[in-house]
């Protein structure tokens, strides 16, 4: 079954109707301003895995991407022209891959007239950290003056850009009452968000999308279930970890029965708090997640910042088709606000079509000109579903916290 051929030819003469549908959802749900899609492509599905509000990775985008993002930054910041921007980034400031991300975004902002400055919360001191290119970066100590943030030095941002995924919660600098805007919120960190909630909104809006163009939507989404209250280590929730699994399966089965499709299906079980590909392993059946050893079960123990795992998704395996030279590669899609900003892929030569590719050892590259249109209709609608479902859970975050606030 050659999924791009179908969904090209449904998609490809309802654009101006689809074009209409997404001016109406994002009237309603703005987007997050940072954000980026892993999509999997497979010859039967093309659906996201994982959406990020804090994307690294701004060192790979080309000169294309980095022109169309700083236009479309611009036009996200337009009631702050001119001003002062704060980058607030994570804490791992020797990783130099990741130090050249943050110099590409703060030169992005700074090509277009903003005056910007990197921050680090839980800074001691200010701090120069090298890039993996001979450059190096302030990072400046910050300051929280009544609910106004600052650098030591007294640099007083307009509006604060969040390049820091909170997985261990907010930091003390930055709690409490602000006085300036937050791009994207406090709030979306990974201490309060969770995968399976994020998919079962992406379910949602994708069903009403497919039901309004006529789609399956296992066509575009990734079929997935979640369980609460493990812990791999000590063996809690295995077995129920394991029934899930088989449930998940059963209904893959089902739609590879209906599209005849050839293919073993399997399943990924990910950290629900998690990213930087961390605590994800791959199963065939639920008897592979008894026996996983011990290897696996530490996988499984913490994500980042030794910060534990005690929720899990289950997420159906897409084997990618996609390849960059002799590797195997997935598509990530970058997005400022609504506004696709590049095509990158990820590769992996070590590792197979059927496994996780965010692992040490993977690449990365521009694909804006590589890319056939036929599949950039295909990626851009998925995208852009996956960046609605995020504005919407967002929206529902940022509500879920002001009535926790407004009790306390």
């Amino acid at each position: 079954m050659d999924i791009v051929k179908i969904l090209q030819d449904i998609l490809g003469y309802r654009k101006v109707l689809i074009r209409e549908w997404f001016t109406d959802k994002f009237s309603k749900f703005p987007a997050v301003l940072t954000s980026s899609v892993d999509v999997r492509c497979a010859k039967y599905k093309v659906a996201p895995i994982d959406t990020n509000f804090f994307p690294a990775g701004y060192n790979n985008l080309g000169e294309s991407g980095k022109r169309k993002a700083e236009t479309f930054l611009l036009k996200r910041l337009s009631q702050y022209t001119n001003g002062k921007v704060l980058i607030i980034i994570e804490g791992h400031t020797r990783n130099k891959k990741y130090i050249d991300s943050v110099i590409v975004l703060r030169d992005m902002l700074c090509n277009v007239g903003f005056d910007t400055e990197v921050g680090g919360c839980d800074l001691l001191e200010n701090l120069v950290v090298e890039s993996s290119k001979n450059g190096a970066l302030n990072v400046q100590k910050l300051v929280n003056k009544s609910g106004k943030i600052s650098t030591e030095t007294g640099f007083t941002p307009d509006v604060i850009i969040l390049n820091n995924d909170l997985t261990s919660g907010i930091p003390a600098v930055l709690k409490g009452d602000l006085l300036q805007d937050v791009m994207p919120s406090r709030y979306l960190g990974w201490f309060n968000r969770r995968k399976s909630g994020y998919f079962d909104i992406y379910a949602r809006i994708a069903e009403e999308f497919c039901n309004e163009f006529d789609i399956d939507p296992w066509l575009i989404t990734a079929l997935f279930s979640h369980c609460d209250n493990v812990d791999f280590v000590k063996g809690e929730g295995v077995e129920r970890i394991a029934s899930g699994v088989e449930d998940l399966l059963s209904k893959i089965r089902e739609k590879f029965v209906l599209y005849n499709i050839s293919e073993t299906p399997y399943v990924f079980i990910k950290a629900d708090n998690g990213t930087y590909g961390m605590g994800i392993v791959s199963v065939c059946s639920g008897e592979d997640v008894l026996k996983l050893n011990k290897k696996d079960r530490n996988k499984m123990r913490c994500v980042k910042e030794r910060n534990p795992i005690r929720s899990v998704i289950l997420q159906e395996g897409i084997p990618t088709n996609e390849m960059f030279g002799n590797h195997v590669a997935e598509p990530i899609l970058y997005y400022i606000g609504e506004d696709l900003a590049c095509y990158l892929c990820r590769y992996n030569g070590a590792r197979s079509c059927f496994e996780n590719l965010n692992v040490p050892g993977c690449g990365f590259a521009d694909m804006e000109f590589s890319v056939p249109q036929e599949k950039k209709c295909i990626l851009d609608v998925v995208g852009k579903l996956a960046i609605l479902a995020s504005a919407m859970e967002g929206a529902e975050i940022l509500r879920h916290a002001s009535n926790t606030l407004n009790h306390e």
